[in-house]
């Protein structure tokens, strides 16, 4: 069987690894425990990941490093990418009012297995029993928004933790405000975001978890869109409908009845990381959002256009709803009288507004007929191993008693069902609509308050003492790590680095460092560009005694190639490891291939063509290497095999062959683009003969094809252009190098298209002639620029 099991020697050890997991045979006869063997740190890691929350938060009770282990932002950012890939079954989390009237339960249940059970999350005292509500049906990253409208309070919970945590009271009394919840990939922290509407303007609070209190955003909101955002926080607190957060915003809704003409938006959006507002064009038709008592006009009319028809009992028409990770309006069409169907929309282009009809959800049948009757209808997501769609209804039948019902529409089947039925009793006001008491649970570790560490870091002593590492030297900080545990732990964790990194790029200009030879037992030595061009007279102590290579940072290392081994480097630290080639001697170039190397390209070093990538999974470094054992230009054959190594702390590399690539790759070394290598194929090999660009993800470990611009796209031999595949500013970029022509065509791929940044002549640089040369741009300079309209790259020739 599989135990934990820790001696006392192991307690006394003074270590920071994590204690193995052993495995315990036991003898049949006389039942005792016979030997114990220890797992790998990497296995142990992944078994580790692969339990269930529950067993996790009791595990961090086994020993202190286990609990920092399974308290580290590190674990919970893997954990988090390991449920994502796993099934899941749909688990609703319910809120109940209890029989004290200042208390309400929140429940776990399973609607669809063979027996409806529930289970107690945790009570909230001091919250009165049918005024909670769910601002976010749909988790953000695991936490759920919760609003008590009498005290009035915001809670924020993790119902697979069962944690729960009240966040800041309001200041002051307000109108009318709304709240919704992000994440901000940037700093990986959630935000609360509040919608306040005061005498004058509008104005935005932001609350962190761990805070002591709210805080204006960034920037507040445009003048341009104060109208538009008064009707969105009219819509959100006459209707009880909270904003939904998709690709990095909270979208509001906005309220056509208020705005009194027809609008060119429909969506007021809140940029969570940028923390910048913008809007979102309407689809074919202009979501209104208030109930009428009547039509405003006959059927037909011009008002009709901009104001559908409302009946009586009928809440808002449109909701705002996130089905496949993507941003939807889902119309209700039981207002007009012949109709029967839900209409999900999904937004396309947040630029150009386009919107399309995914889903055309049918109410006649016997479950529809029952959500005909409903007064609201809510759209709350998909979920489940088909993807389900989850709706949510409530019907007013007497005085102050609600029926709420959650139901689930298969999109392939187009089958609907009714999981789940409750009846409770609510002294909301009748003109105003509950709030919506169900929500979904995702399997997650996020924290929703400081830890222990965090609040010690957070201590002034802390935050002068990180200030101060922060401007230190690379080597200086890593050698600050044997002052006392404390800076140890500082240093270490995720998010010091992540914060040093931000802070040394801070000004994002191009720090451009030339490869010399090393000295002693350093293969290669680094030189910053200033500093070699003040020692001019030294630069033979650069020069190399062999070809070399060498890609852009990856998470702060740099890989260095040459044709027997690879270097992986950080040149500011002095880290340092060598990886030779899996079996040079087998990859020795054909006579075939030997003839077409006389070429003597630039980027050849041998017959591999290696890249670096970030594995998130792991959070290791991997190489990615490529080798040709045929290349034959004449016959257009060849023969091409991919490795991968995960480079770990341990000195090893661990070797994965993957599928081989869909197309033949030409010399030049791939970019790395955010976890995906690219790479331009080679069109004088393999039966194509066109350009396309070949690309492949660690995380889902697969290669694709992504077309190229149509001008790089076209080849033929008697061309003497070449084209190759760079990262500039965090985005893919293809190249086209023009020889006759002397310049540079930089295309972008942003947001699936691909567009024309920069043309880069060379007619006035007789260095940089790409007739003997290959140029290639390195990245963007900001400061560099003489005129505001025109950029100057910095680039390499070799």
């Amino acid at each position: 069987m599989l135990g934990v099991k820790e001696t006392m020697r192991s307690r006394k050890r003074k270590t920071s690894a994590t204690p193995s997991l052993g495995v315990i045979l036991c003898n049949k006869r006389n039942k005792t425990a016979s030997v114990s063997v220890s797992l790998p740190d990497e296995m142990l890691m992944q078994v580790l990941l692969r339990l269930p929350i529950k067993a996790i938060v009791r595990f961090r009770a086994v020993c202190r490093s286990w609990a920092a282990l399974l308290s580290s932002d590190e674990f919970h950012s893997l954990h988090t990418e390991i449920t994502k890939t796993a099934p899941s079954e749909l688990k609703l989390l319910l809120l109940s009012p209890t029989e004290r009237f200042d208390s309400t339960d929140m429940y776990s249940c399973w609607p669809l297995g063979p027996r409806r059970k529930d289970q107690l999350l945790f009570t909230l005292d001091h919250a009165c029993r049918d005024s909670v509500s769910v601002l976010t049906p749909i988790p953000c990253r695991g936490l759920t928004l919760l609003y008590d409208d009498v005290a009035p309070a915001y809670y924020l919970c993790n119902a697979a933790t069962r944690s729960v945590t009240r966040l800041p009271p309001f200041t002051e009394a307000f109108d009318s405000f709304s709240a919704g919840l992000g994440f901000d990939v940037r700093t990986r922290q959630h935000k609360v975001v509040r919608l306040i509407n005061e005498i004058d303007t509008v104005k935005c609070e932001v609350y962190t978890p761990g805070g002591d209190c709210w805080r204006l955003a960034a920037r507040g909101v445009p003048f341009r869109l104060c109208r538009v955002a008064r009707s969105a926080l009219a819509n959100a607190m006459d209707n009880s409908v909270s904003p939904v957060f998709a690709n990095g915003s909270l979208h509001w809704l906005v309220d056509t009845y208020c705005l009194m003409t027809k609008p060119r938006a429909a969506i007021l959006s809140f940029s969570v990381a940028e923390e910048t507002f913008t809007s979102v064009r309407s689809p074919g038709f202009t979501p209104t959002a208030h109930a009428f008592p009547f039509p405003l006009v006959a059927p037909g009319g011009l008002m009709d256009q901009w104001f559908p028809c409302r009946w009586v009992g009928r809440a808002s028409e449109e909701h705002l709803a996130v089905v496949d990770n993507q941003l939807c309006i889902v119309r209700d069409r039981r207002a007009n009288p012949y109709g029967s169907t839900l209409e999900i929309w999904k937004l396309l282009d947040y630029c150009a507004g386009d919107w399309s009809l995914n889903h055309c959800i049918d109410l006649s049948g016997r479950v529809g007929r029952d959500l005909r009757e409903p007064q609201i209808v809510s759209v709350i997501g998909n979920c489940g191993p088909g993807k389900e769609i989850i709706i949510a209804s409530s019907t007013h039948k007497v005085y102050d008693t609600y029926r709420k019902k959650v139901h689930t529409y298969d999109p392939s089947s187009g089958a609907l069902k009714t999981i789940l039925s409750v009846t409770e009793t609510h002294t909301t006001p009748e003109e105003t609509p509950p709030g919506l008491r169900f929500g979904l649970i995702e399997e997650s570790l996020s924290p929703v308050h400081k830890t222990a560490e965090e609040i010690a870091l957070s201590c002034t002593l802390a935050k002068v003492t990180k200030e101060i590492l922060l401007r230190l030297p690379s080597k200086s900080a890593i050698q600050s790590k044997v002052v006392c545990k404390q800076w140890l732990r500082l240093i270490e964790s995720a998010n010091f680095i992540e914060t040093y990194s931000k802070h040394k790029n801070m000004d994002k200009r191009p720090k451009v460092m030339l490869i010399g030879k090393g000295s002693g037992q350093l293969g290669f030595s680094f030189v910053p560009l200033n500093r070699w061009i003040r020692e001019a007279p030294n630069h033979s102590a650069l020069l190399l005694c062999t070809k070399v290579v060498c890609s852009k940072p990856c998470h702060g290392l740099n890989l260095i190639s040459t044709e027997t081994d690879n270097y992986l480097y950080n040149a500011c630290t002095g880290f340092y490891r060598v990886y030779g080639n899996k079996a040079p001697n087998v990859h020795m170039p054909s006579r075939a291939c030997r003839v077409q190397n006389a070429e003597q390209h630039a980027f050849t070093v041998g017959n591999k063509n290696v890249g670096l990538t970030f594995d998130r999974l792991s959070r290791e470094h991997v190489v990615v290497e490529m080798f040709y054992n045929l290349k034959d230009y004449k016959s257009r054959q060849y023969s091409l095999e991919c490795t991968l190594r995960w480079c770990n702390s341990g000195g090893h590399a661990r070797e994965k062959a993957v599928p081989l690539p869909p197309l033949p790759v030409n010399e030049m070394p791939p970019a790395y683009v955010e976890g995906v290598l690219y790479w331009m194929s080679e069109p004088r090999l393999g039966r194509s003969h066109r350009r396309a660009i070949v690309s492949f993800d660690i995380a889902r470990n697969r290669f694709d094809v992504i077309p190229c611009p149509p001008c790089i796209a076209m080849w033929n031999s008697t061309s003497s252009c070449r084209a190759y595949a760079v990262e500039l500013e965090g985005v893919l970029c293809a190249i086209l190098a023009d020889p006759v022509a002397n310049s540079l065509v930089v295309w972008k791929l942003e947001h699936g298209q691909w567009g024309k940044s920069y043309s880069i002549c060379l007619k006035a640089s007789p260095d940089y002639s790409l007739v003997t040369n290959v140029v290639v741009p390195l990245a963007v300079d900001p400061y560099d620029c003489q005129d505001p309209s025109e950029q100057r790259e910095e680039s390499r020739s070799v």
